[in-house]
C-alpha cells in the first residue's frame, strides 16, 4: 500500500469506529417499572385452562392492542367500501355523460364538478370547478352527475354518512 492508500483506510476505519463508538442508543428503550409485565417460569397453562379455579389465559383482560387492531379492521373496511362506492359513482356519472340520442362526437375536453352525496344517496351543491370551455360539455356533464343522483345504493358500513366529493368528467372523442 502506498502512503495514500493507507491515509483513505486509516480514516474509513476511523469513521467506522466513532460511528460505532458514538451510537445514542445500544438497546431498546428502558421499560419504567410500572409498564413491565413478568411471567414467572412456573406459571402452568394447562392447569388454569383445564376447568380449574384459576383464570385461564383466555378468560383474561383483553389488552389495547388487540381493540385497536379490531378498530384498524373496521376503519379499513370502510376505506375499502368508500373506495368502491365512489367508484361505483363515477362510473353512473361516466354511463350517463352522453345524452341519449344526441351528437355528441364534437365534445371533447374536461370539465370538473364538486357536490355533496347526501346521506340518501342523492347529489346536492352541485357547483362547477373549472369549465371546459364549451357550454354544451359543460350542461351535459353537470346533466350526468343530477341524472347519476340516486342511482347507486350505499353499503351499510357507509350508511349515515355524507361526503363532498370533486369529480372531472372527461369526454374524447367518440369515447
Amino acid at each position: 500500500m502506498n502512503s495514500r492508500q493507507t491515509i483513505w483506510a486509516c480514516l474509513a476505519i476511523s469513521l467506522c469506529l466513532h460511528w460505532f463508538l458514538l451510537q445514542p442508543k445500544w438497546g431498546g428503550a428502558p421499560t419504567p417499572p410500572g409498564e413491565s409485565i413478568v411471567i414467572p417460569v412456573n406459571f402452568d397453562i394447562s392447569a388454569a385452562a383445564a376447568g380449574g379455579t384459576g383464570l385461564a389465559l383466555e378468560q383474561g383482560a383483553v389488552p389495547d392492542e388487540e381493540k385497536t387492531e379490531h378498530e384498524d379492521v373496521i376503519r379499513r373496511l370502510r376505506r375499502q367500501a368508500l373506495k368502491k362506492y365512489l367508484a361505483q359513482v363515477h362510473s353512473a356519472v361516466e354511463q350517463r355523460r352522453l345524452p341519449p340520442g344526441a351528437d355528441a362526437a364534437d365534445l371533447i375536453g374536461n370539465v370538473r364538478y364538486r357536490f355533496r352525496i347526501r346521506a340518501d344517496d342523492t347529489f346536492e351543491g352541485i357547483v362547477m370547478q373549472q369549465s371546459s370551455g364549451d357550454a354544451r360539455l359543460d350542461a351535459a356533464a353537470r346533466r350526468a352527475i343530477e341524472a347519476a343522483s340516486g342511482t347507486v345504493k350505499r353499503p351499510d358500513i357507509l350508511k349515515g354518512r355524507s361526503w363532498t366529493i370533486t369529480m372531472t368528467v372527461k369526454y374524447q372523442y367518440r369515447l
